[in-house]
Formats: structure tokens, C-alpha cells, sequence
């Protein structure tokens, strides 16, 4: 190689080489600056004072309710001949003043009247089922008094009904309201258990079309939750809201025959092993209107009761009724009596030096 060729190829290398240097250098005095965190990740500094806001409480606990049930019900019918259609269907609903079936092609009609009817009815005829009669007669739509008492304006408005659903002229008298027409259901609203009734057979001996779940003689909450705020109290089934006494039972004959009206008690009830239990929602009846405020606003906290202070002014006691989230539900006590006196802004680290009672 000569030696002009060899001083070209050293100068190239030296000049290689300080490149490589300079951008080392500058890729160090990148890394040696100083930056700034972006703000997301600056530590925040804490709030001194925070705004109170203010929501309703309903205090709710999930809970079991215990069911006392009987034998399964059956809807019957006393008139005799063969089922020409039903509109059953398992799992479905059965609606008061809707067709059950149809025998000799004749609608049977579902009617929750509170009395079942027992015999046909005339002019005159009088009693409590005259009364269940007339007042469903009445809920479904129909202009009818409710006295107890057939006159010719129960029989007009049964008369009118049961044309309006199909019943053929031939088989409403003028002068009767004859039984086999309806057949009884516990509930303007029930949930099929089982057929019964065979589309081409005969009615069974029992005249049974339909089976409904075991009858709901009782419910309880199966274990009550302690750690609560006191108040009249119901439970929650669904859409179905009812009131419960403080030892969890609903007592209410009407909010029984509701519960057993239910999918969800049809379900339970099929397939439960031992005592039946549903889950419900328990809570106060009447929500609370309660402030809500950081725990750490909290002092001196004993028995459901704090201290909190506002602002500006003394500090004030107050009922803790509940929790969420970190947050605190609370009512300013007047008087040693929770009220509703408003706080607008508290102390978020108080001075808990200092007492509120």
C-alpha cells in the first residue's frame, strides 16, 4: 500500500472517530438536562376545605328471606265437557280477567276476586264473595258499586264483561251469574307451575286447568343485619317493594299473595332443597337525606356519631348513618336529635383538638 493510500485511510478513521465522540457528548448533555414531570404525575397537593354534597340514604343491606310455603294450588273449574284450547303456559304468567282455557268452546276466565265464588249468583244474594266479585269487576274497568249485594247493576256489569270476553251470548243469562264461568286465582297476577288441562281431553275429575306454585303462608328475613339506622324498614323483591315489622316478617296478607306471585318464588320454590330462600333488598322505607363528607373530615367518632367541622364556626356533632367509597353519609345533630341543618363546606384534616359535645 502506498504511503499516500495509507495517510487517506488514517484521516478517514481520525474522522470517524470524533464524530462518534461528539454525538456520545451530546447524547450525555441530553440525558445530564433537567426535565419537568408531567402534571398528571406531580403530587397533588391536599385540599384544606372540601364542598359538602348532599344525597339520599336508604340504608341498604342484601338479605335472604325465608319462605313458609304450603301444598301447590290448583285453578279449577266446575264445568264439565272437553278442553277445546288453553292459553297456559309454563313459566308464563295467569292475569286476572284473561282466558284460561276453553271448555266445549266456551272461555273459562281467571278472576282474583278476594272471596272465590261458590255458587251462582242472583238478585238478592249477598256475602263476601258477592264483593270479591264486584270489586275485581271494578279494577278490571267495570262501572259497578261495590256493596256486597247483587242488583241489576252486577248483573249488567258481569254481563257485559264476560261478553267483551268472548263468552257467547247463550251462556250469560240475564238473570244469573253463574259460577262455572270463572275460575279462581290467588293474585291479580300468578305464575304457572304446571298445565294441566289436555287440549282434546275431558276436564279431570278435580276440574283442574292449572297449576300454581305452593302457596305463601309466610316470609322472613332469615338473618337481620345489625349495624344499622334505625327507621321502618321494607324489602325489595324485584319491582315488588314490602314492609317488614323490626323482626324482618312481612306480615301484610296482600304483600304474601304478591311475593307468591313472582317468577322469581315460582323458581325458588321448584327448586329449593329444605326451607326456600329468597334474595331481597332491606331498607328503610323512607330514605334519609344525608351530607356526604371525606372519612377524614371525621373525628372523635363513637357509636355512630363524629364531630365535623365547618369552616367557619363551631365545630358540630353529627350521626353517621353509612358509608360508600370513601365516602362518609352523615346528619348534623340538633339537640342531640339528627336534623338537617346544612353544611356547605368542612375541614378535610380538622383540628380534633378540639370537641363537638
Amino acid at each position: 500500500m502506498s504511503r499516500q493510500r495509507r495517510t487517506a485511510v488514517s484521516g478517514s478513521l481520525i474522522g470517524l472517530g470524533s464524530l462518534l465522540v461528539a454525538a456520545a457528548a451530546a447524547v450525555g448533555a441530553v440525558v445530564a438536562l433537567p426535565t419537568d414531570p408531567p402534571a398528571a404525575l406531580e403530587t397533588a397537593t391536599p385540599a384544606e376545605t372540601v364542598t359538602v354534597t348532599n344525597r339520599t340514604d336508604a340504608d341498604e343491606h342484601q338479605v335472604q328471606l325465608a319462605l313458609d310455603t304450603g301444598a301447590p294450588r290448583s285453578v279449577v273449574t266446575s264445568r264439565t265437557g272437553i278442553v277445546t284450547s288453553s292459553s297456559c303456559s309454563t313459566g308464563g304468567f295467569l292475569r286476572s280477567g284473561s282466558e284460561v282455557a276453553r271448555v266445549d268452546d266456551v272461555p273459562v276466565i281467571a278472576l282474583a276476586s278476594g272471596t272465590p265464588l261458590f255458587r251462582d249468583l242472583r238478585v238478592d244474594d249477598r256475602g263476601a264473595d258477592v264483593r270479591g266479585l264486584q270489586q275485581e269487576l271494578a279494577r278490571l274497568g267495570s262501572t259497578i258499586a261495590v256493596d256486597g249485594i247483587v242488583g241489576p247493576g252486577t248483573l249488567r256489569a258481569a254481563r257485559s264483561f264476560l261478553l267483551s270476553h268472548d263468552v257467547p251470548r247463550a251462556a250469560v243469562p240475564d238473570d244469573t251469574i253463574e259460577r262455572s264461568v270463572f275460575a279462581w286465582i290467588p293474585a291479580a297476577e300468578a305464575t304457572v307451575r304446571t298445565c294441566t288441562a289436555v287440549v282434546g281431553a275431558p276436564v279431570d275429575a278435580d276440574g283442574t286447568l292449572v297449576e300454581l306454585p305452593a302457596e305463601l303462608r309466610g316470609a322472613r328475613i332469615e338473618q337481620l343485619p345489625t349495624e344499622t339506622v334505625a327507621g321502618a324498614r321494607e324489602i325489595s323483591v324485584g319491582q315488588l317493594r314490602a314492609a317488614v315489622d323490626d323482626n324482618g316478617v312481612v306480615a301484610d296478607p296482600d304483600a304474601l299473595a304478591q311475593i307468591g306471585a313472582l317468577p322469581e318464588y315460582a323458581a325458588t320454590v321448584a327448586s329449593a332443597d329444605g326451607v326456600p330462600t329468597l334474595p331481597a333488598t332491606w331498607s328503610l322505607a323512607e330514605p334519609l337525606e344525608v351530607a356526604v363528607v371525606p372519612p377524614s373530615a371525621l373525628w372523635d367518632v363513637r357509636d355512630h356519631h363524629a364531630c365535623v367541622q365547618p369552616v367557619t364556626g363551631d365545630p358540630l356533632p353529627v350521626e353517621v348513618v353509612g358509608s360508600e367509597l370513601g365516602q362518609s353519609f352523615v346528619r348534623v345533630e340538633t339537640g342531640g336529635t339528627p336534623g338537617h341543618a346544612a353544611l356547605a363546606r368542612v375541614r378535610a384534616a380538622p383540628d380534633t383538638g378540639r370537641s363537638c359535645r
